[in-house]
């Protein structure tokens, strides 16, 4: 770490507890800042919302599919719909990067006609081009209207570092070379705070919840910043010195994190907008961000728990087929559906412990040296991160399981709550109306 960046960080450490940093997170006054920059523990209200967040997780499909015939093609009734079934806040990719262009082109990728195609985020229906600006003002018009919020993140990397791929890096600068990591993750920022400077001309970031700059830090950095990978390749021990990894890794990912978050805090700190970490599972979030942030955006999609029948059950159906949304299409989903709740229905009191315990532990790591804890939210939750959603597919156990484990994050200090990552109208999760207002009322309602 370099000197100055190194004086930067401890400095927003012991300025954070003070009147100068309380003034600066929150301008108006120093009543209103230590009102809003303290959760309020009884009724756990996120930020100054005087409510908990229930959120959607619409990801970039909202704008990757609002061609015709899309899931998302008339926007208006998707958010009207979301606001039925008692969702206040959409987590989406903003799309940074395009919004800053005139003109941004989607293409087909998805055919149901044609073989058995699971659904999937991201999926462009009918290839189209728009301007992204004007499509998430339209969204931004229609949430304010259903008086909804926006979590603004940003997934696609490789199109926010200039790459001709999008989610990733080109195959051929898939990997950022240590010397150059600063310049490339204080160019993202700034492409954000450019995006951002347009929002606020569009009344866009009246609605806006939080901003995260990138979607799950840690998947992309261990695959493509130098850094992290050459920690991570590191001996435990080398002679008689014992290596401790993890310390080295939350110094450079506190470095990483002050690089491409610092210019968009400054920016977003007019509107006192939060400033949120997305993380990838049980982070010690403390350690590895500056105290100029103040949400974390808690990750937790385990698989279903099960025994060796159940493992050795579906490494038949499997047959060697990756267990993603291409893979399901080869495999038999009737007979891999009843494994799946089975394991569900005989592990269930183990499943439910284990988000308990996952989600107990997280919030012990919201808490910074100086006493600040940031507040927590859950956007992908539960389990799994993959599920075919296919007619011979049965979602009772699936929704068994993700409205108590969100009933048992409800019961915890977390300011904000999601349902599932498939809890958007590209899945067919979505139709059940009744399931997503009643969790989303129990989490509104609950007390500790």
């Amino acid at each position: 770490m370099k000197r100055a960046d190194f004086l930067k960080v401890s400095a927003l450490s012991l300025l954070a507890p003070n009147a100068v940093y309380a003034k600066s997170l929150h301008p108006k006054d120093e009543n209103s800042a230590q009102q809003n920059s303290e959760p309020q523990q009884d009724n756990h209200h996120y930020w100054d919302k005087k409510t908990r967040l229930t959120i959607a997780m619409w990801d970039f499909s909202w704008l990757t599919d609002q061609g015709k015939g899309g899931s998302f093609e008339n926007i208006e009734q998707r958010v009207a719909e979301a606001a039925e079934r008692g969702y206040n806040t959409l987590r989406i990719d903003c799309f940074p990067s395009r919004l800053i262009e005139k003109s941004t082109s989607f293409s087909f990728n998805y055919n149901p006609g044609q073989g058995i195609i699971i659904p999937c985020w991201g999926r462009v229906t009918t290839e189209f081009t728009c301007n992204a600006l004007q499509k998430l003002k339209q969204l931004a018009d229609a949430c304010r209207k259903h008086n909804i919020w926006l979590g603004l993140d940003s997934w696609e990397k490789g199109h926010m570092m200039g790459h001709k791929t999008t989610l990733v890096l080109d195959s051929d600068r898939s990997l950022i070379p240590e010397a150059q990591e600063e310049k490339a993750l204080r160019d993202f920022a700034h492409t954000w705070v450019k995006a951002l400077r347009l929002m606020r001309e569009e009344g866009i970031l009246e609605r806006a919840a939080w901003v995260a700059p990138m979607n799950e830090v840690p998947h992309f950095a261990s695959r493509s910043i130098e850094s992290v990978r050459k920690i991570g390749a590191l001996d435990q021990n080398e002679g008689e010195i014992k290596i401790d990894k993890n310390q080295l890794l939350n110094d450079r990912y506190l470095l990483l994190n002050l690089w491409m978050s610092e210019e968009i805090k400054d920016e977003i700190g007019r509107e006192n907008i939060p400033l949120s970490y997305s993380s990838l599972g049980g982070e010690q979030y403390a350690k590895r961000l500056p105290e100029i942030y103040d949400v974390v955006d808690v990750h937790f999609m385990p698989g279903v728990i099960t025994n060796p029948e159940d493992n050795k059950e579906f490494t038949d159906i499997a047959q060697g087929h990756p267990q993603n949304f291409a893979g399901w299409e080869k495999m038999d989903l009737k007979r891999w559906s009843t494994v799946w709740d089975r394991a569900c229905r005989n592990n269930y009191a183990g499943m439910l412990t284990r988000a308990r315990d996952f989600l107990t532990s997280a919030l012990g790591n919201c808490i910074f040296p100086s006493g600040k804890r940031m507040q927590a939210v859950i956007t992908e939750s539960f389990g799994p991160v993959f599920w075919p959603d296919h007619p011979d597919v049965s979602w009772e156990w699936y929704k068994h399981y993700n409205g108590d484990a969100a009933r048992i994050a409800a019961s915890l200090p977390y300011e904000g709550v999601s349902l599932s990552n498939f809890g958007e109208p590209l899945f067919t999760l979505w139709d059940d109306g009744d399931w997503h207002r009643n969790a989303n009322l129990f989490i509104l309602n609950i007390k500790k």
